[in-house]
């Protein structure tokens, strides 16, 4: 069953032409074209589709032109309640044809903006009308809190000042008659406008939601989308972070980090009297702001709309959400169920499309993985302490209690981890969350309601204006946030001297507690890790939670969304992607799935799609050198790195391969310590001087300097410089300059990957990983023989890497490999040499996992393998045809 099946839609025809979607340019590519069909196929459907389309393809256009072909008719689209064509219509065929295509192709903000023009009207009257009860309150307030009652507060509760720091969780039923006028006052004053539901809710349509890895790739999207038709008839808003969209300049220069800002701007919305002048307490400002919005619009066009209009761009762009068509974001504010409530950001009917969606698994098993280290927990307990200690008894109902549990909590955490960082045995220790909680003391401790009382009572707030509140001196209020505030008491043990903010630390005392109180755990273990301090060699430990089984979290996504696209210029290997978002059998539940959910989740309805490359086989060289000019073979596993025959073999191959090939030359390196040791070694055997005679050599550093974009400038310098030979970058893979880097025509025309990029297995998350992994293999076949049904003893058994395990590990390595690869052959006209210098790239267990566009139709071997002559013999053959003509 498809979405289409399950509602009254009538089924849309998918368009044959480029016209028909709108496409700018009058030639497309036929890839191009079968791309925007087999989109619009799998929005109508419903599925799940993974598409690979290489870099220079023009896969963002083709996203675009698809995606809003389908929105526009989508939105238009007669329904069985509404047919075309009545008995009682007396009108000629061609005059019911001709309207209906005018209604195809009407302007599909029509009926939303009716919609919404009605919202607003109603809204405006609304305001009005909550600004007069405002003060009518306030009256009625001022009447009732003079009257006497029986409730006294002691000189050692504090003033009224505090009274905006004490928490109120489920506690109104105590409140004496002052004390509910002093809350309504106060509700009536608040910053945040909560108007008790009077405003109406804003009329929502159907969207795009487009994420990506990086701003600068959605800010590239939004242009593409100006490029074509739908550019003048749709709107388009980016959600971004507070660093680019903050209009409030004086906070800006205040604040000298991003965690500073976003400290300082939650702080502007908690206290009174301090509230950000960008963020109006009335709703006019911003529907002004909106209005202005109806278009597409990228983070410099919200920017200064806000600025022109003196409201918040960082929430104008969030306020924006329910009546835009496309909504773009990066995508690690997509993939977290508390991000996407926090943006207002709903999947329910709306279309889901990531783009660069290489690393998504990687990214989901970060953004639900949390890091609580014992200076972290030191600085926690001794805020909570000093908090419960001065207003414990002004807390009513379950706070004690909720607070009382959560010091206690944080105690078994803080002496465990002492007691691991004294520790003389295993620097690391992994373990399960049940088991970890156990031997922590902490077992009998409720996490789940632990984690509900810190999300629903907000005593992260309260206890980051305590904090804050408790330092320094009242009249350095914006300073002090703004540098990150820091709290040093001689109970917190010394380890807690680096800088931990207290919205920091409550930030992820929170995100932790999430995570250990998920209901379900299994596919998840915590690490506790012993550190060393580097300045004074201090000893201490950390705590990570690490998922290892992303399914729950996107089979959420899924399961609310119509339909989600994953596209990629490298997306192979695909299958293990499928099988860890949708595993047939693991931690994903389908008991409580509906018979849609189902079809959603059921892997074998995904759609796979890869196409060619747009340049012709002729431009692309690609080869394996297994053997360098002394006939060494070139392996590079960990034991042959140790080699110093291996690295001279390969320096030799790279200056003579620099010899025939001409421009410029990228090398990446599995790692930065074998890049250095090799670099290292040429120098002192002469291969830097020889290459230098012909190229220049220049080499990416581990700086986090800037240093990249240095190297890279001075890279592209040399490479362009009239009368230069080209110039050779030596580069690592998964470093700064493997990625969203564009090395077309010259800057790449050939690319040599010298040994395969394995993750390393010294990491206690990877092992833990692969061998869950392996574990749902093994799960299956007890679920397929009736036999333990459990995945935690599965898992168990399964510490060693099996075939799963080892397809896993591969697919990680290849897909850096591929991602590496694709920085050359840019566009049709181009053409370079993908060369690899390990004859492993020829076993087929490797070969099979490159792209559809370097190994072509040769299953078998699709990759050819040379000795070293043969090899330079025909890569010198190969640059010297006329690709012009070509």
């Amino acid at each position: 069953m498809t979405e289409l099946d399950a509602s009254n839609e009538q089924p849309l025809p998918t368009p044959q032409a480029a016209e028909e979607f709108g496409f700018p340019i009058s030639t497309p590519y036929d890839i191009q074209i079968e791309f925007m069909q087999r989109l619009f196929e799998t929005l109508e459907k419903g599925d799940f589709g993974i598409f690979e389309s290489p870099t220079g393809t023009g896969k963002s256009l083709s996203i675009i032109c698809g995606a809003l072909t389908w929105l526009t008719r989508h939105l238009n689209r007669p329904t069985e309640a509404t047919p075309q064509k009545s008995t009682s219509d007396n009108k000629p065929d061609w005059v019911l044809s001709y309207e209906n295509k005018l209604r195809e192709n009407d302007d599909p903000t029509k009926a939303a903006a009716e919609r919404y023009k009605a919202w607003e009207l109603k809204v405006r009257r609304e305001e009005a009308a909550i600004q007069q009860e405002k003060r009518r309150a306030a009256r009625r307030v001022g009447a009732v809190s003079r009257k006497p009652t029986g409730h006294k507060r002691n000189a050692s509760d504090g003033n009224n000042s505090d009274e905006d720091l004490i928490v109120d969780y489920g506690s109104d039923n105590e409140l004496t008659d002052a004390d509910q006028a002093q809350k309504l006052l106060a509700a009536y004053n608040s910053d945040s406008d909560e108007e008790d539901g009077k405003i109406p809710e804003e009329p929502s349509i159907t969207k795009i939601i487009y994420a990506s890895r990086t701003h600068s790739q959605l800010q590239q999207f939004v242009s593409e989308i100006k490029r074509t038709r739908f550019g003048k008839t749709i709107k388009c808003v980016v959600l971004g972070s507070r660093a680019q969209l903050c209009t409030n300049t004086a906070v800006r220069k205040a604040c000298g980090s991003v965690q500073a800002l976003n400290e300082k701007c939650t702080e502007m919305q908690q206290q009174k009297g301090t509230r950000c002048p960008q963020l109006p307490v009335q709703h006019l400002p911003m529907l002004d702001f909106k209005q202005a919005m109806q278009k597409v619009a990228d983070i410099e066009d919200t920017v200064t709309e806000a600025q022109q209009r003196g409201v918040c761009a960082y929430y104008g762009a969030r306020s924006c959400v329910r009546q835009a068509h496309v909504v773009a974001l990066p995508y690690n504010m997509l993939l977290t169920q508390g991000a996407r409530d926090a943006l207002g950001v709903q999947l329910e009917g709306n279309v889901v499309i990531v783009d660069e969606a290489h690393n998504l698994v990687d990214t989901i098993l970060a953004s639900h993985s949390a890091l609580l280290s014992q200076h972290t927990v030191a600085l926690l307990l001794d805020l909570l302490q000093r908090y419960f200690k001065r207003f414990w008894q002004r807390l009513r109902g379950s706070n004690v209690v909720y607070i009382r549990q959560t010091i206690a909590l944080l105690r078994a955490l803080h002496k465990h981890l002492q007691a691991h960082a004294q520790a003389t045995t295993d620097d690391v220790l992994v373990r399960g969350v049940n088991q970890f909680l156990h031997e922590a003391r902490a077992d009998h401790i409720n996490v789940f309601k632990i984690d509900r009382y810190l999300k629903e009572s907000k005593i992260g707030r309260k206890l980051n204006m305590f904090a804050d509140r408790s330092t320094g001196t009242p009249g350095d209020d914006n300073k002090r946030t703004c540098m990150g505030s820091q709290t040093t008491h001689a109970h917190v043990d010394s380890a807690s001297s680096s800088s931990v903010a207290p919205a920091t630390a409550v930030a992820a005392l929170e995100t932790f507690i999430g995570c250990i109180g998920s209901p379900d755990r299994t596919g998840a273990r915590v690490v506790v890790r012993r550190q060393q301090n580097p300045q004074n060699g201090e000893k201490y430990a950390e705590i990570t939670y690490v998922l290892m089984d992303p399914s729950e979290a996107f089979g959420e996504l899924r399961r609310q969304a119509r339909a989600v696209v994953l596209a990629g210029g490298t997306m192979t290997p695909a299958a293990d992607i499928v099988e860890q978002l949708l595993p047939k059998f693991g931690r994903l539940s389908r008991s409580d799935c509906t018979v849609r959910e189902l079809h959603k989740l059921d892997p074998d309805n995904v759609r796979l799609f890869a196409w060619p490359h747009v340049v012709a086989p002729s431009h692309i060289c690609a080869m394996v050198v297994e053997a360098g000019p002394t006939n060494t073979p070139l392996r590079f596993t960990f034991q042959d790195q140790q080699k110093q025959t291996s690295f001279r073999e390969s320096g030799w191959a790279l200056a003579s391969l620099c010899n025939v090939v001409p421009g410029g030359v990228v090398v990446f390196f599995p790692s930065y310590s074998l890049l250095s040791r090799m670099l290292q070694e040429w120098r002192l055997c002469g291969i830097v001087e020889r290459i230098s005679k012909r190229k220049t050599l220049i080499a990416e550093s581990t700086g986090n300097d800037g240093s990249s974009q240095d190297v890279l400038a001075k890279y592209v310098e040399c490479v362009r410089k009239p009368g230069s030979l080209g110039a050779v970058l030596l580069s690592v893979v998964g470093g700064r300059l493997s990625e969203g880097i564009n090395f077309s025509d010259d800057l790449g025309r050939a690319v040599v990957m010298i040994g395969l990029p394995f993750p390393s297995l010294a990491s206690p998350e990877l092992n833990e990983r692969l061998a869950y992994y392996e574990s749902i293999g093994k799960y299956q076949e007890q679920q397929s023989k009736s036999s333990d049904g459990s995945l935690a003893a599965a898992a168990s058994k399964s510490h060693s890497m099996g075939p799963r395990a080892r397809q896993l590990y591969e697919s990680l390595c290849m897909r850096a490999v591929n991602q590496s690869i694709g920085r050359a052959i840019r566009h049709r006209g181009d053409y370079a040499a993908i060369v690899f210098f390990d004859l492993r790239y020829a076993e087929s267990r490797i070969s099979t996992k490159l792209p559809s566009w370097i190994t072509g139709s040769h299953a078998d071997q699709p990759v050819k393998r040379f000795k070293f002559g043969p090899a330079m013999a025909q890569i010198a053959s190969f640059f010297k045809q006329d690709f012009k003509a070509l």
